[in-house]
């Protein structure tokens, strides 16, 4: 019957907000990045969704097809495993096809990872570039980084899984090594941390093996 857009945090538990709470127990289904994430989450406020469903990188074209038709028959939540659903994850595939198919789907706003790093990075951007999530293979990723240098005169912005932090920031020291990042890690979290130089001075400061983080190249 509809498709609710739910928005978890993206690092202190206590930035889920209250109609969050007071939705899910109501809801039909759940639908999340990984159930461990999403249960570990909710049980710390003791709420109990009736039912789970997974939607993920590796969900394929009959998952959603079978998630399409819940969302058509019953009142369905979404969520992914931090910040905003549909947002550089599997969920926006959902709602893309939701809205082809009339299927009503409403948003339940809260902490997003993009605003939350652009509101204290320290720089007045006026606009940038979002390319999100570069490529994850080697030779993809690199022509991507290399095309982005030549053609790109505003500020951009990347995102990638935690594991491929350190791989991306050898990647920009090799094919973009003049410009300035400003990378922001664990945000929201008590080791929130911020790094500002070139990718290599970034490198060479970096405490973290893998984390959640964005990262503003400045032309």
């Amino acid at each position: 019957m509809s498709l609710h857009v739910i928005a978890t945090p993206i690092g202190n538990p206590k930035e889920i907000n209250l109609q969050t709470l007071e939705l899910i127990p109501q809801l039909d289904v759940l639908i999340c990045e990984s159930r461990k994430e999403t249960s570990r989450l909710l049980r710390a406020f003791d709420v109990r969704p009736k039912e789970y469903e997974e939607l993920s990188e590796h969900s394929d074209e009959n998952d959603l097809q079978r998630l399409i038709e819940l969302c058509r028959h019953q009142n369905v939540g979404l969520v992914s495993d931090c910040g905003t659903p549909g947002f550089c994850d599997p969920g926006a595939k959902l709602v893309k096809a939701c809205r082809a198919q009339n299927i009503p789907v409403r948003s339940l706003p809260g902490p997003s990872s993009l605003t939350a790093f652009l509101s204290v990075c320290g720089e007045d951007l006026k606009e940038f570039y979002f390319k999100g999530f570069l490529s994850q293979k080697t030779e993809e990723r690199q022509e991507q980084i290399r095309k982005l240098q030549k053609n790109t005169s505003v500020p951009v912005i990347l995102m990638d899984t935690p594991y491929r932090l350190k791989k991306l920031l050898e990647d920009l020291k090799n094919f973009w090594p003049k410009s300035t990042l400003v990378l922001g890690c664990q945000l929201g979290n008590e080791d929130e941390t911020f790094y500002k130089g070139p990718a290599e001075k970034v490198l060479k400061e970096l405490r973290f093996e893998k984390a959640e983080f964005i990262l503003l190249v400045l032309p």
